[in-house]
């Protein structure tokens, strides 16, 4: 079942004495960080133009080929679309089916080309009726500072219309599959469903060699983590199916920071690629980094 979370992210300092470690900050250089900053500071601008009111003045953010799947499932033609006009066709459709309420974008991170990041809805679903409150998992791909690729996926599809989601739900269960492994300690039986070369970055800006290019550099980054968490919390909800053999979801976690003794709960947001052989091929799970490693309250990380 999936289940709806909501994002909530605090951290408790303990009184006792700071366990001695060596932290390591965001590895980020100068042009990399500048990069993701601006890409997401391009989305935040051009979000709050469509929630201003203003859909044409997000458009103009939009590049002319644009593709992706945005509210498949709810509004049709969402599932795929091609071009910036095919594009806005959804957008002006969207009244036809809900009557919005909440739009609320959270949880902000960049990785690569990527701006990640969740939206709580609450809308009136007007072939229904119903009021529906739920959280959606977006992935915009930025480049030059246009929007080039974006995927929007409701995570309840099936509850809210009563059809199945359009995507093929096999990267999820694959994902789920391999969770079930993990979460019943058997990190063996996870590494098993890794691809030789799999790449990615898991907890950058936390723990060393969060950026990987090989199964064994994953594997060495799993079995790293104790060094500086001890997790009492590792909840993954909010799966969405996306086009080209891609899932994300949210994890809630909860966990003490061992390098200040800080206790932790935050939401990540996560994004894995299956390969043809429905292997993992590409993951990316991040947090707040700054706000763990208390270098900055804003709630934005940087994952490369």
């Amino acid at each position: 079942h999936n289940q709806l979370r909501p994002q909530s992210s605090s951290v408790t300092h303990s009184s006792s004495p700071p366990h001695r470690y060596t932290t390591m900050s965001a590895s980020l250089n100068n042009e990399q960080e500048t990069l993701q900053a601006k890409n997401i500071a391009r989305v935040q601008a051009l979000v709050a133009e469509f929630q201003a009111g203003n859909p044409a003045g997000y458009l103009e953010g939009v590049h002319d080929n644009i593709s992706g799947s945005v509210l498949g499932g709810l509004i049709p033609g969402g599932e795929n679309y091609s071009g910036k006009e095919e594009f806005a066709a959804i957008m002006e459709k969207m009244p036809q089916f809900m009557e919005v309420k909440k739009f609320a974008p959270r949880g902000w991170h960049a990785v690569n080309d990527d701006v990640l990041f969740n939206v709580d809805w609450e809308f009136v679903w007007l072939p229904t009726g119903e009021t529906i409150e739920t959280t959606a998992l977006v992935r915009k791909v930025v480049r030059d500072g246009m929007i080039c690729e974006k995927y929007h996926c409701v995570c309840n599809v099936e509850e809210i219309t009563g059809e199945p989601a359009p995507h093929d739900p096999l990267p999820v269960q694959r994902v789920q599959e391999l969770l079930a492994e993990y979460g019943a300690g058997r990190p063996e039986g996870y590494l098993a469903g890794c691809s030789d070369n799999f790449s990615g970055s898991v907890l950058d800006g936390l723990i060393p060699g969060a950026i990987f290019s090989s199964k064994e550099g994953f594997g060495k980054l799993m079995g790293d983590m104790s060094q500086y968490m001890d997790v009492t919390r590792f909840e993954p909800c909010n799966f969405v199916a996306m086009p080209n053999n891609d899932m994300m979801m949210n994890v809630e976690w909860s966990f003490t920071w061992l390098p200040t003794g800080a206790v932790v709960d935050t939401t990540a947001i996560v994004r894995k690629v299956l390969d043809k052989d429905g292997n993992l091929c590409e993951k990316y799970h991040m947090v707040d980094s700054s706000c763990i490693m208390q270098e900055s309250p804003r709630d934005v990380s940087f994952d490369l």
